[in-house]
């Protein structure tokens, strides 16, 4: 009998393991509709705070109306108008854009943010910059600046550049 030779065989080599890049395209759907979530999230997120804005802002307005109703203090309402408008347009607006303007700048800011132009500064806006220091009252022009600003509160930009505050 001849003497067996042993085989000339070789160890088995396992296949190199599989990377984990580039994963497979199940992941990549999975990332982006988590990612397409979130921003949904943000986006609603975002029209629920804007629009809370210009809620307080009108309930402010309509508590502005009522007082001016019942004392018809022009002096006071203007103020108070005044006052609104400026809180309402630092928490729409970035505040280095509006919050150091005063006079006619103040005025010509408000009327750029505004579709109707010239209706602050060439309009019953004029009182918000000259009525403290007048001496004769400006009924009519009161009253037609109180609605100037309820329609500047409701038609504010539907793009935010900054963050929303609250009022």
């Amino acid at each position: 009998m001849q003497a067996s030779q042993p085989l000339a065989l070789k160890d088995i080599h396992l296949p190199d393991g599989v990377s984990w890049w580039p994963p497979a395209p199940g992941y990549w759907l999975i990332l982006f509709i988590c990612i397409t979530i979130i921003a949904f999230v943000f986006f609603i997120r975002h029209l629920k705070q804007r629009s809370r804005l210009k809620k307080a802002a009108l309930e402010e307005l309509a508590l502005i109306k009522t007082h001016y109703q019942n004392n018809l203090d022009d002096k006071q309402i203007v103020m108070q108008l005044s006052a609104l408008l400026r809180r309402t347009a630092i928490s729409q607006f970035p505040r280095t854009d509006c919050a150091s303007l005063t006079g006619k700048n103040w005025l010509s800011w408000l009327d750029k943010q505004f579709k109707n132009e010239n209706s602050f500064s060439a309009g019953p806006g004029y009182l918000l910059t000259e009525f403290n220091y007048s001496n004769t009252t400006h009924a009519n022009d009161v009253k037609e600046l109180l609605s100037l600003t309820e329609q500047w509160i409701k038609q504010l930009p539907a793009i935010n550049k900054s963050g929303v505050k609250a009022i």
